[in-house]
This record gives structure tokens, sequence and C-alpha cells, in this order.
């Protein structure tokens, strides 16, 4: 794959120019190693605190003379026609630039993302996004919406989901059937907040998300982007999460969801699998069953089947956001979107919450998130955690209490009003069926 993007970005005859959207720890990492890849230039960076979008840019190597810092409403056009580094503080601006190739967006903010990706679309370019948050809430209006301007919207190689796609891919190409993918967690504690998680929050990090990291709310939204661009659901709400070790892992599987009987391919997660070129695994459990086969396998050291483990132990975050935004932008391939709705990531109360109460964020002290089937999701009017931040309760809510669209009234923005849009699209799915890819 590598030698791929190495020779698309040589015979491009000029620099893949991009834009990223948000300059905390991801984003100002990604801006470093674009400016390390041969063929491929940051041409603009954008974040609420400009400050930053600088900083980026100097720590990439950058001298300061190639900086330019361009307020909102002057200067973004005439910076980059001067070649500069255009740093800028709001993402409309990025709309007066006439000469990119691709947006990455890697804010985590559904707000921020989702005005990335209509803009995005708006000016007919690939849209590469790192942002489950946004990718489980408002994915399929915006990859519907990037397909009729003739672009591309797709999540990204790097974390989790994108590595699981690739993982998913390969097993399809290699004629194995996917049966369960998933990620390895440390601990869960669901009713985490952002006082119990600041002693582990690193610099540079984002104490929210380490908190939605904690709390399950994260790793949810990132299973539930797996499972609508493949197909897959959890098979309890919430998924299993059992506590298991690697040689263990297909048995205990096969245990709680019977391998052979199961009926299409499911989300989960493991507890256990922690340390060193472990911790930050993920997984793929798939079959394969044909004459001979068995012994083939045994051969090369991957049991006796016929469900087999594959199983990498790391993502690497900005280091492989090439690759996709590669993929978008020379070949318009998505590394994964969503090809139906096949999960929903749920609000349940972390605490008693008050009526007239306005809720918080995600990694916040008032909600986390629970995946569950789009079906069983819908039958139960259950808000999208992605939505509770724009949502006051009507009536109290007590801890533990899944949220339903009932019982709050919703902020009319962006964010709710792409979400009643895909709403009214017409329901689809794979119906079960296991993945082929995309």
């Amino acid at each position: 794959m590598y030698g791929l993007i190495e020779k698309a970005l040589r015979e491009r005859g000029s620099d893949l120019r991009v834009a990223v959207v948000g300059t905390g720890w991801f984003g100002s990492r990604l801006v470093a190693e674009l400016e390390r890849v041969a063929g491929v230039r940051p041409v603009a960076a954008v974040d609420i605190l400009p400050e930053r979008t600088v900083g980026s840019f100097l720590a990439a190597g950058c001298a300061a003379g190639e900086i330019e810092r361009a307020a909102t409403g002057s200067g973004a056009a005439a910076a980059e026609a001067r070649g500069r580094r255009v740093c800028l503080d709001d993402i409309g601006m990025l709309g007066e630039l006439r000469t990119l190739d691709a947006i990455y967006e890697c804010t985590g903010d559904l707000e921020g993302g989702a005005r990335a990706a209509v803009l995005a679309a708006e000016m007919g370019l690939p849209f590469v996004t790192v942002n489950s948050e946004l990718d489980s809430t408002l994915g399929r209006i915006l990859a519907e919406r990037a397909a009729k301007r003739g672009t591309v919207y797709t999540n990204s190689d790097g974390d989790q989901p994108g590595c699981l796609a690739r993982m998913m891919r390969e097993a399809v190409a290699f004629g194995f059937e996917p049966r369960v993918a998933g990620n390895c967690k440390g601990f869960i504690d669901p009713h985490q907040d952002p006082v119990g998680v600041r002693p582990f929050v690193l610099p540079g990090h984002d104490l929210n998300k380490v908190c939605a990291f904690a709390d399950g709310t994260k790793q949810a939204m990132e299973l539930a982007v797996v499972g609508n661009a493949f197909g897959l659901r959890p098979a309890v709400r919430g998924m299993h999460g059992p506590r298991t070790t690697k040689p263990e892992l297909v048995a205990t599987f096969d245990r709680l969801v019977g391998l052979d009987t199961l009926s299409g391919g499911i989300v989960d997660y493991v507890l256990g699998i922690d340390g060193v070129d472990q911790g930050a695994g993920v997984f793929v459990i798939a079959r394969r069953d044909s004459p001979g086969f068995s012994q083939d396998m045994q051969y090369l050291k991957k049991g006796a089947g016929p469900h087999y483990l594959f199983f990498r132990d790391h993502h690497l975050c900005h280091m492989e956001a090439l690759s996709s935004l590669v993929e978008a932008a020379c070949f318009g391939v998505a590394t994964l979107r969503p090809a139906g709705w096949e999960c929903e990531v749920c609000a349940v109360a972390k605490r008693g919450l008050r009526a007239g109460q306005r809720i918080d964020g995600l990694g916040g002290f008032d909600a986390y998130g629970l995946i569950d089937s789009a079906e069983a999701a819908r039958k139960a009017r259950l808000l999208p955690v992605g939505l509770a931040e724009f949502a006051t309760l009507t009536v109290d809510a007590a801890a533990d209490q899944p949220l339903t669209s009932d019982l709050v009234e919703l902020e009319d923005n962006l964010v709710t009003r792409l979400r009643r849009e895909q709403d009214a699209i017409p329901r689809q799915g794979s119906g079960g069926k296991r993945a082929t890819g995309l």
C-alpha cells in the first residue's frame, strides 16, 4: 500500500495541498507528519486558538517568515498567494483558499467537524476525518452530501476504525468471513468524570476527550463507525466487553455468542489485553473452512480454526493518516464510510439530572454513551449521545437511565439539522450480510 502512496505522490506533478482542521494533540502532530513527507504540503491549519496553529507549523520546522496568521474575514487568500502556511481561526475561511486538494479534520467536536465536512462538500474537496464522534452521529448524511458533489467523505487510517477497516478488507480478500471486529481496552468506568481523569491527562491532551475514553463513549463511537461501514452490530446493548487474554480471545467469544451460529458479524471489545505492543490492539475474528485449509493454517501457526484471530497490536494515529488522504485525494477511495446505519451510540445519564438542565458534552459529568443496534435505538427513541450536548432535559432523569428524545428539547443548529436530514433518509443497511469491503 505504501508503495502505491509514494507512486501516487511522485506522479501528481505537484504537492498534495492539505488543510488541517484542529491542531490539538493529533492535529499538531499531523501537521509535522505532512511536512515530513515529500510531495505533501500542509498549506493551512484552523483552530479556535490560532496560536496553536502557529505553534504547530513552528514545531514542524517551518520558519516564522513562512507562516502567516489571517484573522476572520481577512487575508486568507492573500497569504495563500504569497506561499505562506496560512493560520486561521474560523473554518469558513477555508472557502477563500483556491489551491486546496483535501481537508483533514481532527477536532473531535461535533459542530466544528460538521462545518468542515459541509464546507468540503460545497468546495468539492475530499474530506478525511478522525472524528468518530462526528462520523457515528452524522456520517451517513455527510457521506451522501459528499457523493452528490462528486467527492469523498471518509474516516481515517491511524485510529482504531481505520485500522480495523484495513484488517477487515484484507481478511475478506483472503476468503475469510469476519465474525467479530473489536478493540482492546485497558478499563472502562462509565461514571468517570473530568475530575477523576485529571491526574492521568498528559500535556497537550484534552481533559474531556480523555474522560470520553475512560467512560467508554469514544470506544462505542469508534466501533459504531466500523459497524456502519461493514454491516456489523453489537450483540447486546453496550457490547459484552469480556476480560480475556490474547490466546483465549477466540474461545471467549465462541462461549459468549456462538461463532458457528452467529447471524452476521458483531462489534465488541475486550479487557485484560494490555502492555507494550498489545494494549492498543485491534482484532478481527474471521472464519474460513475448506478442505485442507485447517492444516495450512496450523502450519502457519494460526491454530486449528475454523475461526482465526487477526490481531494488530497498535494504531499509529497521525503517522498512518497519510494513507487515507492519498486514497481520497488521488484515487477517490474512502478508507471507510457508512454503507448503512447499523449502530447507534445512545446517551445514558451518568448521574441524576434535573429538568431544565442543559446536558454537558462528551466526556463530561452528565452522560456516557452505549452502543446499540440502530433498529433497537429507533424503536426505543433513544437519544444519540452525539446530540446530548445540544439537549435540555424537560423532566428529571435518574443515574444510568437511557435518555430518550421525548425527555429533551434540542437546540436548533447545524448538527441537529443534519441529524434530522439523516433520519429522514430511507432506512437501509446490510441486513446482517457480512462485510465484502467498500
